[in-house]
C-alpha cells in the first residue's frame, strides 16, 4: 500500500488560475473546495458530473437506479442553490417498473449534460447568461434492434429539454448506426456481444457515450465549415472509440474520428477516449479539439490474446492529453507519462485513468486534468509543469472495487460564483515524495552498501521488463536512462529556468532525435566537460517534446547551443563546432579567461 499525502499536495499559487473546485466524488457527494484544499460545501448528490453556473447554483443527479436493472441510470436531474434548495428537476423520460421497487418516472441520465449559454460546463470569458435555459442531457434507453444485435441494447440518447421539463429534441445513436463507420468485422463482433453489462436482463452498452458538449462559437464555422456550427454537438463513445460531431439541425453525424485507428494516424491511436471538447473562444487554443485519450480497452475487431472474441481488443495502459487542430488533425500540444519523467510502459500507469476524467482549459492557459480512477486532479502549465495537485482523501469500498478513492470530474470556477474570499493558505510541499516515510519508520538507505568483487549495480533497463516493451519504447527508455547517467542531463521546459538559474556555469544543447548533427556535437561537449571543464553543467533539451518552449524562444534550426552564466544567456552558436572552438568559447564567455 502506498503512503501518500491527500488533499492539496502541490500548490504554486503564482502559477495557478486560482478559484474554487467542484469535485464529483464516487460516494461522498459533490465537494466544493478552495485551492489549498479547504472544504467549503459538500452536497449529497451523485457522480454524474456536478457543474456550477455563474449564479452559484449546481446541477447533478439525485440518485441512481439499482444496478440490478440499469447501468448508471440517474433517476432525477437536479439544479439547487448554495443552501441546497432544489430550483429545477427533470425525471420525465421513462416510466420504469423494476421488480421490488415502486414504479416511477426516471430521467435515466448518465455521464454528461450541458446548459444553454455555456458550451462546455466550465467558466470561460465569452459564456452567456440565459434566463430559463434549455438543457442537453445524455440518457439511456433500452431497445432491441435486430440489424445491430439480437441482444437488448443500451442505447445512448441525447435530449434537449426546456426549463419546464418538456422534451424539445431527441437524438438516438442506434438510429444512426450506419453513420458510425464500423467495419463488417466490427459489426459481426457487436452482433454477437455488444459489450454486455451484467444486469438482471443483460444490456449491450455498445457505444458507451461518455461526454457531450456544444461546439459553441468558433473560427472554423466563421471560416465557412458548417460541420462546426455553434449549435452542433461533440460526443465521445468510449467503447466504440469514436469522437464525433452531430449536426443538430439535420440530426445526423457530420464529423467523425474513429472507430478505425487509421483515422488517428497523424496523432497516434486514441484508445477509449471518455472526454473531448472544442476549446471555447477567449481561451488559449480556442477552436482546437481537446481530447482526454484515456487508454484502457476499447473497440471491436480481430481476435487477440487478450480478447479472443474481438470485444474491446485495443489496449493501452497509460493516458494521454491531446490538443489538435480538428481540420488538419495536427497536434498543437500534448501530454503523456514521459513528460513527467515516467518511462512507457514500465511506469506509464502513473499517468493513467482508463475510465472517467475530464479536461478544462483555464483562462491563464493552464489545463486542469482529472485522473478519475487515480482520484487525482492536476493543473499543468503549457510548459507541462504541475502547479497544483489534489488527491481525493475519501476512500470507499464498493462491491466490485475495494478501497478506491475514485472521482468523476473536477471543474474550476471563479471565487465570485459562490462569493468566496480569495485568501488561500500556503502549502508546505514535500520535495521528494519517493522518500516520504511515516513517523517512527526506519530510515532509508541506513544500511551501508557492501561491495561484492566483480559486481556493479546497473542503472540500465530492468531486463525483466524488456519483454513487455515495444522496440520503440525500449529504445526511447534506454536513451532516457543513458542521458540521465551522462554529464549532459535531460532538461524540460517546465524546470528549465529553475535549473539553469541554480548553476554558475551552464551549457544547453537544443536538439532532437531527427537532427543528424546533434549527436556528434553532444559527444564533443560530453568529452570536453568530462576531461576539462568539470565545473560547467550541461543539459540537452529535445525540442520535439518541448515545442511550446522552442516556439517561444524561436528555436528553429538544430542543433542550437547556448551558454548561461548565473542563469543569464551570454553566448550561443548554431550547428557543430570543433573541440578547440567550443573550449575557447567556454573560457571566453563563461570562465572569462582571455
Amino acid at each position: 500500500m502506498r503512503v501518500y499525502p491527500r488533499g492539496t499536495v502541490i500548490y504554486k499559487k503564482d502559477k495557478c488560475y486560482n478559484g474554487i473546485n467542484l469535485i464529483s466524488t464516487a460516494k461522498d457527494g459533490a465537494l466544493v473546495t478552495k485551492m489549498d484544499g479547504t472544504e467549503l460545501y459538500r452536497y449529497s448528490v451523485n457522480p454524474m458530473p456536478a457543474k456550477m453556473f455563474s449564479n452559484g447554483n449546481i446541477m447533478s443527479i439525485s440518485s441512481f437506479r439499482s444496478s440490478d436493472f440499469g447501468v448508471s441510470d440517474g433517476i432525477k436531474l437536479l439544479e439547487f442553490n448554495k443552501e441546497g434548495d432544489v430550483l429545477f428537476d427533470f425525471d420525465g423520460f421513462k416510466y420504469m417498473s423494476d421488480r421490488g421497487y415502486s414504479p416511477k418516472w426516471m430521467a435515466k441520465a448518465h455521464s454528461d449534460f450541458q446548459r444553454e449559454g455555456n458550451s462546455v460546463g466550465y467558466y470561460y470569458p465569452t459564456e452567456r447568461k440565459v434566463d430559463e435555459p434549455n438543457t442537453l442531457l445524455l440518457v439511456h434507453d433500452e431497445i432491441v434492434k435486430s440489424d445491430i444485435s439480437d441482444k437488448t441494447l443500451l442505447d445512448d440518447v441525447i435530449l434537449e429539454i426546456d426549463y419546464e421539463g418538456n422534451i424539445l429534441w431527441k437524438f438516438s445513436f442506434s438510429e444512426h448506426f450506419d453513420e458510425l463507420g464500423f467495419s463488417e468485422e466490427a459489426k459481426n463482433v457487436i452482433y454477437r456481444n455488444p459489450n454486455l453489462r451484467i444486469t438482471e436482463n443483460q444490456l449491450g452498452n455498445f457505444l458507451d457515450v461518455t461526454s457531450i458538449s456544444v461546439i459553441g462559437e468558433n473560427k472554423w464555422y466563421d471560416q465557412g465549415d458548417t460541420r462546426f456550427h455553434p449549435d452542433n454537438i461533440l460526443f465521445t463513445a468510449r467503447a466504440a472509440n469514436i469522437i464525433g460531431i452531430i449536426d443538430k439541425k439535420k440530426s445526423r453525424i457530420c464529423y467523425k474520428l474513429g472507430p478505425s485507428f487509421k483515422d488517428f494516424h497523424k496523432i497516434g491511436p486514441v484508445v477509449g477516449s471518455t472526454f473531448a471538447s472544442i476549446i471555447p473562444k477567449g481561451l488559449e487554443g480556442e477552436g482546437n479539439l481537446l481530447i482526454f485519450d484515456n487508454g484502457g480497452s476499447c473497440g471491436y475487431g480481430p481476435p487477440t490474446l487478450t480478447s479472443p472474441s474481438g470485444l474491446l481488443p485495443f489496449v493501452r495502459n497509460y493516458s494521454r492529453v491531446l490538443e489538435i487542430n480538428p481540420i488538419t488533425l495536427s497536434k498543437t500540444w500534448s501530454i503523456d507519462p514521459r513528460d513527467f519523467g515516467f518511462s512507457i510502459p514500465l511506469n506509464g500507469y502513473k499517468f493513467y485513468s482508463p475510465y472517467g476524467g475530464n479536461l478544462q482549459r483555464l483562462p491563464n492557459g493552464n489545463t486542469l486534468i482529472t485522473l478519475a480512477t487515480e482520484g487525482m486532479v492536476v493543473e499543468v502549465t503549457r510548459d507541462k509543469e504541475i502547479v497544483w495537485e489534489w488527491s481525493c482523501p475519501y476512500r470507499t469500498d464498493t462491491e466490485n472495487m475495494l478501497r478506491n478513492n475514485l472521482i468523476y470530474r473536477v471543474y474550476r470556477y471563479p471565487y465570485e460564483y459562490m462569493d468566496v474570499d480569495k485568501d488561500e493558505n500556503d502549502i508546505e510541499v514535500i520535495e521528494d515524495m519517493s522518500y516520504y516515510r511515516l513517523k517512527g519508520a526506519g530510515e532509508f538507505k541506513e544500511a551501508p552498501l557492501t561491495n561484492v568483487p566483480g559486481a556493479v549495480l546497473s542503472n540500465d533497463i530492468d531486463p525483466l521488463s524488456q519483454e513487455s516493451e515495444s522496440p520503440k519504447d525500449l529504445a526511447e527508455n534506454k536513451e532516457m536512462i543513458r542521458k540521465n547517467n551522462s554529464v549532459i542531463k535531460n532538461i524540460f521546459s517546465q524546470n528549465f529556468a529553475e535549473i539553469i538559474s541554480k548553476n554558475e556555469y551552464s551549457i544547453c544543447v537544443f536538439g532532437a532525435p531527427r537532427c543528424t548533427h546533434c549527436m556528434a556535437l553532444m559527444e564533443i561537449v560530453e568529452a570536453m566537460l568530462t576531461d576539462e571543464f568539470k565545473n560547467v553543467s550541461a543539459y540537452y533539451m529535445d525540442v520535439d517534446k518541448n515545442r511550446d518552449f522552442a516556439e517561444k524562444n524561436e528555436i528553429y534550426q538544430l542543433p542550437l547551443t547556448k551558454f548561461y552564466k548565473n542563469g543569464e544567456e551570454v553566448y550561443s552558436f548554431q550547428g557543430e563546432k570543433s573541440y578547440d572552438m567550443i573550449a575557447e568559447a567556454i573560457e571566453k564567455y563563461l570562465l572569462e579567461i582571455e
